[in-house]
């Protein structure tokens, strides 16, 4: 169960490769943390070979140096008795679970979904906070002058303009929180469900690999041999002319009858690798509990810090909004009208 590498691209601009680099250096993380974890796989000499090779070229030095390596069937020690490994249900079973992950699949991408968009909206909304501080401290560091003509009475202005300021550091210190639940949901959250939909997206890819490898060689040794036994009987029937025929057929259908019984061994072997696989994924769901509780933790964590802050505010806008300053109203108060009133 290997999950497929992430591709390659060309980039059209700057901001993008840089977001595409950021993605595909995740997913190549869980592409190793995968393998790595994987209790057969891991120990593999092919990829021994990676994680201490040193140089260049890494890709095309592996195919070489491992071209004529036999494949698993012909290495793996039961693989002359799987036959015994595998129940006599393994077909139905893996039918079930197959469609089984299919659904948790389904469900699993839906969930990745929403928490990325809930971190996404998390960063949004501490990139607001930290402009809606920017813009206070604008008016907090207006330094115009301004005289009795625009102020009038009203010492508003400059109440105003120290309140800001002090609100814009608030309002600053909610972006950088925000920004560091943001950080923490897509670490310990997304990436969590992003590792398990690796996996189950491998598990389905491995499931069509069984399906149009192993047993549609294996359907078509049996094809053949259903072609070899049609001609013998033709050969038979036409008498002692067609001996040599007859036996030439004869001799292939042996041939045959011992590729059909590699490729059941073959097909076995790949049953009771699909068996493991799939207890695999089982073994792994925990990562979506993980997943879940890791959000939970970060949400309760970022909304208390959050809410400390909106406290601290609250007394400090209270303060400008009740302050006698800004009381102070013009002329409009005192009944008398602006000439362009009147």
């Amino acid at each position: 169960m290997i999950p497929v590498l992430p591709p390659k691209q060309k980039f059209p601009s700057t901001s993008w490769k840089k977001e595409f680099v950021e993605n595909r250096r995740k997913a190549l993380k869980r592409f190793l943390v995968i393998v790595c974890r994987h209790p057969v796989v891991a120990n593999s000499e092919v990829v021994k070979y990676f994680l201490t090779f040193q140089g260049s070229d890494a890709h095309n030095k592996i195919k070489e140096y491992f071209k004529n390596i036999p494949d698993e069937f012909s290495t793996c020690d039961i693989a002359g008795r799987t036959k015994e490994l595998v129940p006599a249900d393994t077909q139905v079973q893996f039918g079930y679970s197959k469609e089984h992950i299919r659904l948790l699949t389904a469900s699993v991408t839906k969930i990745k979904e929403i928490l990325e968009h809930n971190m996404l909206r998390c960063m949004d909304y501490s990139s607001d906070m930290m402009q809606l501080g920017l813009e206070l401290n604008k008016i907090g560091n207006d330094t115009t002058p301004l005289g009795v003509w625009a102020t009038g009475k009203s010492t508003g202005w400059s109440v105003l303009q120290k309140g800001f300021k002090g609100l814009s550091l608030e309002f600053s210190s909610l972006g950088e929180k925000s920004l560091v639940q943001a950080t923490q949901l897509d670490d310990m959250v997304v990436e969590q469900v992003n590792l398990f939909l690796d996996m189950l997206l491998a598990y389905k890819d491995l499931c069509e690999r069984h399906e149009k490898g192993v047993l549609q060689d294996h359907q078509r040794v049996l094809q053949r041999m259903g072609q070899l036994k049609k001609k013998r009987m033709t050969a038979t029937l036409k008498g002692i002319s067609e001996t040599d025929t007859v036996d030439q057929l004869e001799s292939k259908i042996l041939m045959q009858e011992s590729e059909i019984s590699n490729m059941e061994n073959r097909n076995y072997f790949s049953l009771y690798c699909m068996q493991m696989e799939t207890q695999l994924i089982h073994a792994n769901l925990e990562l979506l509990a993980y997943s879940i509780q890791a959000l939970v933790s970060v949400e309760a964590r970022g909304c208390r810090d959050l809410a400390i802050v909106w406290d601290h505010i609250m007394p400090m806008v209270a303060g400008i909004v009740e302050s006698p300053g800004d009381r102070v109203s013009p002329s409009l108060s005192s009944g008398s009208v602006s000439p362009q009133l009147r």
